[in-house]
């Protein structure tokens, strides 16, 4: 998303929350996987999404 928004799109919180969490694509059942990138540190995690204004969002039931 925030690269998204860098790029100049405009992200909506309903539109964010239409992104289903649950993985499909790139996905092989059978488990045939790279592993050269393991030893990879990831960037640092930021549960903020600052670009998307939830303001207008009603919580969930």
């Amino acid at each position: 998303m925030r690269q998204l928004v860098a790029e100049g799109w405009t992200i909506t919180a309903d539109q964010l929350g239409q992104i289903a969490p649950y993985l499909r694509a790139h996905i092989s059942r059978v488990g045939a996987y790279a592993t050269d990138d393991l030893g990879r540190q990831p960037d640092p995690f930021d549960p903020l999404l600052k670009e998307v204004d939830f303001t207008s969002v009603e919580p969930a039931a």
